[in-house]
């Protein structure tokens, strides 16, 4: 399946998806106690040209979301210097207190035991074996690029 403008997902799913906030302060809302666990931070795999940081969010010790964040490794010494820096704090810090950086596109895709991504989150025991949603987002800061992809546990 290709990724969508829109998600089919409906009630608390679409709710979740859709979320123009940051997805740590909602969870802190709902769940309580929500913890950034960092997995990697590295270049990726696919591309040493790019830095990835992987996290978990979890509340009271489950984990909720999946989030994997990629940038140019020339940008991470300008635009997206504090990327480094944030050890086990949310990647929201940066996205939603700066009115330098902004959302320029989100889509959506409901991820089956086949996908590549789904894969990865089974080999790291984050899955049930169902299907699940995911969305990446892209967002730009002084010109730099950021792609976020989030995947709802």
């Amino acid at each position: 399946m290709t990724w969508l403008e829109s998600p089919t997902a409906g009630g608390a799913e679409f709710s979740w998806l859709t979320e123009e906030g940051s997805l740590t302060e909602r969870l802190k809302k709902e769940f309580h106690n929500v913890k950034v666990e960092v997995i990697y931070e590295g270049a990726y795999f696919l591309d040493e040209n790019l830095y990835t940081r992987e996290v978990i969010l979890k509340s009271n010790d489950n984990p909720r979301i999946f989030a994997r964040t990629l940038v140019k490794e020339e940008d991470l010494n300008q635009a997206w210097s504090s990327i480094k820096n944030l050890g086990n704090q949310s990647l929201a810090t940066i996205l939603f207190n700066s009115p330098k950086t902004k959302k320029i596109s989100v889509v959506y895709k409901k991820l089956f035991l086949n996908d590549p991504l789904f894969i990865y989150l089974n080999s790291l025991n984050l899955t049930n074996k169902k299907p699940i949603w995911a969305r990446k987002s892209a967002w730009k800061k002084e010109g730099a690029i950021l792609d976020l992809t989030e995947i709802f546990l």
